[in-house]
Order: structure tokens, then sequence, then C-alpha cells
């Protein structure tokens, strides 16, 4: 009979409990995603880069089982606050307190076991399907990442039950300890902060010195090495909290002083803020943390992402260089865009490559000019023959032009045009391909690379490959990994954000219900009470964005180190920003449609 009450009550609330389970399914989700590389031994051992940033994955998983338990309380409450009016109601005819709470527990288990088990599922499609795109956008191959990881299901399933369990435990105790009356007007009920100034005007300063710190500790990441991350982890979320604790009333109490207070609903709408500042406090830290995350780590992977061509394009004369052209080698040299191209006829006679000097006084060898600068444009230039024939026969890029792709840099000799023809070596032509933008002719210089390496193999012993392209490859190789680590990072901070920010407003609905219902009886105008919420969602939302950008804008000193000239962190974090915050909007789009469908329903809206 029990299971059947607690079953008829979630049919009952369908459309409220379809929010609710598909939030907490989508956490279950992602945290499954992420415990599926984070606890993937075989994966972190065989790929360099995601092994050497297994620190960031141990911080990443206790941060984002923090935030699961978090957003797990959220939403409870936003469960209980649905069904304690139906439980008031229950003892108020009679029903015993110990089996409303055995209802109370089982609607909560069952609830979160059905998410637990989906998400788990979705995570499983996510990381096969969306996981596989992000790394075929990227371009990058990471050994032993599966889709279905046992360890990782029965992790996360251990930690969702576990907490549901705990959560279901918390609402049975909250429910012995409420009277009926508290259970049916707990939505009335008004939480009325003391006003304290020295204490909010003390706060605020202590909270601006801890956001300082955290500040500093980023950008000294190189003298503090690891010691870094959690001070700055600690230090900016205790000065984030008692900065809002500090401001938000303040605030608050400034704008009711103003006209604009007296405008429409403004007056209610900050009442309404008031009542919850605390609350909200809390949450608005957590998001603003989670903001700065999600947003810092997008920032970074787009960052190695877009920038690693522009690297590789300094460090090199030339994108690749092609022996014997054959004919479909040709049309995919015809479809790249050609910054420069020269082509020289070469003879080798045993290991030593001999060139034509006549070519080359010609067509002369064009050889990179080096910068430091940040997004610097690479600079060529040429010499004359008798300069070349001393030092730039000599460089590297010359020397593994020849052939055989030998790098044992064995140098070549420039011959007069009578002397290279009486040579009776074998006879190649090499020529040297270099586009204006790497990016964009990744895939033609992709199949002319392999192509040429399947015609011209080069040795096990001894070779070295050099060119623009090789090096992107090896670049690739190297950071690709943190590449993929800061999208994917990305993606579930965002999402596990907006979903804690979604619910903690939401909670709030049933109470919210009621004073609505009285506005519309009382005759405001339904745009008046739409545009309320709109502002005061929008409100939230836009608290925590604005503090998670400052710290993303501070953070990002972390990575200086890594991402040295010509790469930097903050070059291109403009598209970035644009694109997160586009996402940012519709996440409050979404949840401003779900509040406005529980809060004013049809019924509600006749006039």
């Amino acid at each position: 009979m029990l299971t059947k009450l607690a079953l008829a009550g979630v049919k009952n609330r369908r459309r409220d409990y379809l929010v609710l389970l598909a939030g907490l399914t989508m956490s279950a989700a992602i945290f499954y995603m992420f415990a599926n590389l984070a606890t993937n031994q075989a994966f972190i051992k065989a790929n360099a880069v995601v092994q050497s940033a297994s620190i960031v994955f141990g911080f990443g998983a206790v941060l984002l089982a923090l935030i699961t338990v978090v957003y797990i309380m959220y939403a409870n409450s936003f469960l209980l606050s649905m069904r304690q009016h139906d439980y008031g109601l229950f003892m108020m005819l009679g029903a015993k307190r110990r089996r409303v709470g055995e209802l109370v527990f089982l609607e909560t288990l069952i609830l979160g076991t059905v998410a637990t088990v989906v998400g788990i599922l979705l995570g499983i499609l996510a990381s096969k399907f969306l996981v596989g795109f992000l790394l075929d956008r990227l371009g990058l191959h990471l050994s032993h990442l599966v889709s279905f990881y046992l360890p990782a299901v029965l992790f996360t399933a251990v930690l969702y039950v576990g907490l549901f369990i705990l959560a279901s435990l918390f609402n049975l105790m909250r429910l012995m300890r409420s009277t009926v009356q508290n259970l049916l007007h707990a939505d009335q009920q008004a939480n009325q902060p003391k006003v304290r100034p020295v204490r909010q005007f003390i706060a605020g300063l202590l909270g601006l010195a801890l956001v300082a710190v955290g500040y500093w500790a980023m950008a000294a990441i190189e003298q503090l090495e690891l010691t870094a991350i959690p001070l700055a982890l600690v230090t900016i979320t205790l000065g984030t909290y008692l900065i809002f604790h500090a401001t938000v009333l303040a605030v608050i109490r400034g704008l009711r002083r103003t006209k604009w207070a007296r405008k429409h609903l403004n007056g209610f709408l900050l009442g309404q803020l008031n009542f919850r500042v605390h609350d909200y406090t809390r949450m608005l830290t957590i998001v603003s943390l989670l903001f700065a995350m999600a947003l810092g780590a997008i920032t970074v992977g787009s960052g190695y992402h877009r920038q690693m061509p522009l690297v590789a394009d300094s460090l090199g004369d030339y994108s690749v260089a092609i022996h014997n052209p054959n004919a479909q080698q040709k049309h995919w040299m015809g479809q790249l865009d050609l910054a420069h191209q020269a082509t020289y006829t070469q003879k080798v006679v045993g290991q030593t490559t001999y060139y034509n000097a006549a070519e080359l006084k010609r067509t002369p060898y064009q050889q990179q000019k080096y910068s430091n600068k940040t997004n610097a444009t690479p600079k060529f230039y040429t010499e004359s023959l008798a300069k070349f024939k001393k030092s730039g026969s000599q460089s590297v890029n010359f020397i593994v032009l020849n052939p055989n792709k030998l790098g044992d840099f064995k140098a070549p000799k420039i011959v007069s045009a009578a002397a290279f023809a009486r040579l009776n070596g074998k006879t190649y032509t090499v020529t040297t391909l270099r586009v204006k933008h790497l990016a964009n002719d990744l895939q033609t210089l992709g199949k002319l690379s392999k192509s040429e390496q399947r015609r011209f193999p080069a040795p096990h012993d001894g070779s070295l490959v050099v060119g623009t392209y090789e090096s992107y490859q090896m670049m690739n190789g190297v950071f690709g990994g943190l590449e993929f680590i800061g999208y994917f990072l990305g993606i579930a901070f965002l999402a596990m954000l907006a979903s804690c920010l979604m619910f903690k407003i939401l909670s709030g609905a049933p109470g919210d219900l009621r004073r609505y219902a009285m506005l519309n009886k009382i005759g405001v105008r339904r745009s008046l009470m739409r545009g309320g919420l709109a502002k005061e969602i929008g409100i939230l939302f836009a608290i925590p964005g604005i503090m998670g950008i400052v710290d993303v804008l501070f953070g990002l000193q972390m990575f200086k180190p890594l991402m040295s000239a010509p790469m930097s962190p903050y070059l291109g974090i403009g598209t970035t920003f644009a694109i997160f915050i586009g996402l940012y909007v519709i996440y409050y789009l979404i949840t401003l449609g779900l509040y406005l469908n529980l809060v004013m329903p049809s019924e509600t809206l006749q006039d």
C-alpha cells in the first residue's frame, strides 16, 4: 500500500518530478563520464599528458564529489518543498507520522535510484559518442579510453545511491521534527535577516583580502607549485562567500531607497531576494566557482586548440616536403592555400645528398626568422648562395630534405651545375610547401604527409622528421590530452553549475506559486509578473557569472608557464567567452521557462 501511495504521489506530480529527474539524471551522467576518466588507470598510464595531469583529475574528482553532495541537497530540498504540504495533509487526516516518514523515505529513494540508473546509462552512451565526437573534432587519439568501465559504474552507483539514502534519512528526520502546522505553512515562513553593518563591512574587507590571496597564488604558481591550487581554491571560496554575504544585503537596502524600487513589481522583487539572501549566498558562491572553473577549463582547452597551429607555424621553414610527387600528390598540392613553393633537384651518392647550385641561386631556400613575441607572424628570409653554403645549408630543416630522411646530420653538398651533372647518384626532386595558415589545411597536409611516408619511409634508427605539420602532430600528441581535459571539464562544470542553480531556484517555486496567485487575484498584469520573475532569476544568474568571469581573468595566470610565447592563455578569449555566455543565457531561459510553468500555471493566468 505504501509503495502504491508513493508511486501515486510521483505520478500526480509527474511534471515536477520530470524536471527533477532530468537534472539528477544529467548529474549522474556527468559524474560517470568524469569517473570513467579519473578511475581508468590503464587510460591514465597509457597517455603521458593525462598521466602528468593526474593531479587535475584528483582535485576534479574531489571537487565534483563535493558539488554532487551540494547538488543532491538542493534537489532534495526541491523534492521536499513540493511534497511537504501533502505530507501535512496526510497527518492531519490521521496518518501516523512513522508511516508518512516511510513514505518520504521510499519516494526519495525511488527517485534517486531511477535517476542513478538512467544517468549511468546516459553517461555510458555519452562517453562513447560525445567524448568520441570531441576527440574526432580535436584530431586526438587517446589509448584505452572506453565507454563502459565497471569500476566507474560501481563508484557512481555507490556514491549516488548512498547520498540518496542519506537524503532520505534527512527528509525523514526533518519530517519527524516538524509539526503538522509547520508542514502545511512551511512555504509561508519568511527569513528576515538581521542587519549588522559593522560585521558586514569587516566581512567584506576580509573577503576581498582572501580573494586577493587566491589570485596571487594562481599568478605565483611557478613558485608555489602544486600548493597554489588548494590555496587558491580555499581562499577564493571563502572570500567569495564573505563578499556576497556582505554586499547582497547592502545592495538590496540601497536599491529599496531608490525610485526604481517603487516602479512596477521591483519592490516585491527586492523583498523576495531579501527573504532568501542567506540560502542564496551559499548557492551563489558555489555557482560562481563552478562558472569560473567551467569557463576557465573551456578557455584553456580552446586556447590550446586555437594556438597549437600558430605555434607550429613558427617551428619550421616549410609545412611538408614531397619527393617525386605523383599525380595524386599533385592534386592534393593544388588544394593547398600556399604561401611559398619551391622545387629542387637532388642526387644521392652513398649517404650524401647533392644540390645544384644554379637552382638554389635561381630559387633561394627560404629560412624562418625566429621570434619570441606572442602571436607573432612568422617571417622568412633568404641568403646569398655563398652565405647559405656556410650556414643555411647546415640547418636541420634543410638537412632532412634528403629522401632517406636520415637524421645523422650528414651535411648536404652544393655543387656547380657541371659537377652536379657528372654525379652518378640516384636523382630525386623535392618540393617544399609552406601554407599560409596551417589550421586551414590540416586535412590535406595530413594526406600528403602520410603519402610521403609510405613512398619514402624513414628508417627506424636515426630518422628525423621536421616541418610545421609534423611539429603540429608532435605538439598535438604532447598537449592534446590537456586540450581534451579542458573541454571535458568545462562541459561538465557548465552542466553542473546550471543544474545546481536551476534547482536551487526551482525549490522556491511552491511558495512563489501562492504569492503570484495572490498578485493575479488583486489584478496585477501577467506581463508585470513575468517581468518580475525574469529580473529575479536574471539577477541570480548574473551575480555568479560576473564574479566567475573576474576569477577566470585572474586564474588564467596559472597557465602562462604552460602556454609560453608565442602562445598565451589570453589569446582569443573573447570568442570563447561569448560562446560560453551564450550557453549560460540558454540555461537562464530554460530555468525561467520552467519557473514560469511552475509558478504561473495556465489556470492562474486566466483573466
